[in-house]
């Protein structure tokens, strides 16, 4: 068989083991179907061992890790659950309660990884429910899709961005500069549309004679942790390399906090990494070939408006089909063929982050909300879809019309 060919098949493979998340009968989820995929790649001879080695991109891993430890830290101290029992305690109806779990999900997600912050708020927004006596699905869609949105605002918020940060070399002071503003137009419009959708149903058996739980918050902790959180993205605004703050962030706090970083180790999800380490080995080995050459010849050379809405809708689509992870290391590869990669990059993050909010599995936020509230309600796939469809329509045009005009138009310079 050409080594082309089989580079495609294996390819193939590991993105539907990765794209249907688990097969019963061979009891495989994501991270384990990239990681078979990883090794087949290097013992079939598609890629030698040490390339492959090579190819894991560390700056990504460094970036992903030093994040899921500081953000480890801030849950140990109870800064995510303080914050948000606190303005439940001022919120007057599940309407305001919703509209600060789209504010606290969103600016918390931009830096901190959003599925951390869903993991964090997930407790606090069926305590709540529970308490009101109210249906928690507005609540929880509320999270999900905010803690998306609002991932999207800087280059550390979620996996795909930390991915195209990596590869491109992106300036976080600048991606925010361009993206924020449009992170905080896109919470208050899911902020209005939630509310229209779901209003009623926040009313209907609303009792606000229930009290929260209480909340123990490590004070020593929670300021040591902000403090140095503060610091990383402070660091990073004034252009020291995002994996190499977040890990001297993470090194930072492991000295300062009195707490065993055994116990915060164990509560960290290492397979995220070993998911991304393997994919890296997968993409990089079809590229090895040569394979993916002939796929550059179908990426538009100028990404007008036409190009930029067709290129923006086909991410959604491809994110959702593949994931939006590994559909990023592969259009990475794109960028060579734009006659303007900046503007790629930034339409590419926008455009696979807002890809999370379409579906129930259109991210790994939505899957850690929906999984931590089974408990309390079973959140169906058509359920989230007819919320999903709406806001990942909207928030996809407003976006590409906003990079568009930003680029095109105004002449950012990335």
């Amino acid at each position: 068989m050409d080594i082309a060919v089989l580079a495609l098949t294996i390819f193939l493979a590991t993105y539907i083991l990765i794209a249907a998340r688990q097969f019963k009968f061979l009891h495989i989820g994501r991270p384990a179907g990239a990681l078979l995929g990883a090794v087949a790649m290097v013992a079939s001879g598609v890629i030698p061992v040490g390339n492959a080695l090579r190819s894991i991109d560390m700056a990504t891993i460094g970036l992903l890790f030093g994040m899921m430890v500081i953000s480890e830290y801030l849950r140990t101290a109870g800064f995510f659950r303080a914050l948000t029992t606190r303005l439940c305690e001022k919120t007057s109806s599940p309407g305001a309660f919703l509209s600060a779990v789209v504010w606290i999900s969103g600016i918390g997600s931009a830096f901190l990884v959003n599925d951390p912050v869903c993991i964090m708020m997930t407790p606090i927004v069926i305590a709540y429910a529970d308490m009101a006596e109210i249906d928690p699905l507005p609540l929880l869609i509320a999270l999900a899709t905010s803690s998306n949105i609002g991932s999207m605002a800087t280059l550390a918020g979620n996996p795909q961005n930390m991915l195209i940060a990596s590869a491109s070399g992106l300036s976080y002071a600048r991606y925010a500069m361009g993206v924020f503003p449009l992170a905080l137009i896109l919470l208050a419009l899911n902020n209005y549309l939630l509310l229209k959708v779901y209003g009623k149903r926040l009313k209907e058996g609303f009792s606000g004679d229930g009290r929260l739980m209480e909340v123990r918050v490590k004070k020593n902790l929670l300021w040591k942790s902000l403090m140095v959180l503060v610091s990383v993205v402070l660091a990073w605004f004034l252009g020291v390399d995002l994996a190499f703050g977040a890990i001297a962030g993470a090194a930072a706090i492991i000295l300062l906090a009195r707490v065993s970083p055994e116990r915060i180790f164990a509560r960290l999800d290492w397979t995220i990494l070993v998911f991304f380490a393997a994919l890296f080995v997968v993409v990089d080995a079809v590229e090895y070939t040569g394979a993916l050459e002939n796929f550059f010849n179908f990426i538009p050379k100028e990404l007008g408006l036409g190009g930029s809405f067709v290129f923006g809708l086909a991410s959604v689509l491809l994110s959702n089909l593949f994931s939006n992870v590994p559909f990023v290391m592969v259009a990475v590869k794109w960028a060579g063929a734009s006659s303007d990669p900046g503007y790629f990059y930034y339409l590419l993050a926008v455009t696979s982050t807002l890809a999370g909010n379409l579906t129930l599995i259109g991210s790994m936020a939505n899957l850690i909300v929906v999984e931590m509230a089974r408990g309390a309600r079973v959140v169906g796939f058509r359920e989230y879809l007819k919320y999903g469809l709406l806001i990942t329509f909207v928030t996809t045009i407003l976006s590409i019309g906003y990079l568009f005009l930003l680029f095109k138009i105004f002449c950012f310079i990335p």
